[in-house]
């Protein structure tokens, strides 16, 4: 008779833990694009030249420094290189895995072109936070910016 009872709370005990790995599965599951609160640009208000962009749509970034215009005193946008085919992984409260395949414009190449990196951020409705030494960008630029001029296009 205790058979039964064994086998039933041994059967309880497997299905148990069989929901428990399903649970964890599904935590660590990769989604094509970017998560809708990066889906922006970004900005870095560094100091002096120090100043940077990013900017994340559904399937790729791009980002890079701003140029000085001494004529205007205003910063413009220098050609950007980022990630495409973005996919990204929630970690829990606003921490996110985002991986891509490293691209640059034409007739540039950046050091690790083709190949895919992985980096994590935390996203929040105000700002970025990049793991690993990066900076904090915001919604918001601090300085003045104009469009890239003419003769540097």
């Amino acid at each position: 008779m205790s058979k039964p009872y064994f086998l039933i709370g041994l059967a309880a005990v497997s299905f148990g833990l069989a929901a428990t790995s399903l649970t964890n599965a599904q935590a660590a599951t990769w989604h094509k694009g970017t998560p809708k609160v990066m889906r922006h640009t970004w900005y870095y208000n560094g100091k002096a030249d120090n100043k940077a962009y990013i900017t994340y749509n559904k399937t790729k970034s791009i980002g890079n420094l701003f140029g000085y215009d001494t004529d205007s005193g205003s910063y413009y946008r220098l050609p950007g290189y980022g990630l495409k085919k973005l996919k990204y992984q929630s970690l829990g409260k606003h921490v996110y895995r985002v991986s891509g395949i490293q691209y640059s414009p034409k007739g540039s190449t950046v050091q690790f072109d083709g190949q895919r990196m992985t980096y994590k951020v935390k996203a929040t409705k105000k700002q970025l936070h990049f793991y690993k030494g990066y900076h904090n960008y915001v919604r918001k630029a601090s300085f003045a910016t104009i469009k890239t001029p003419s003769a540097l296009k």
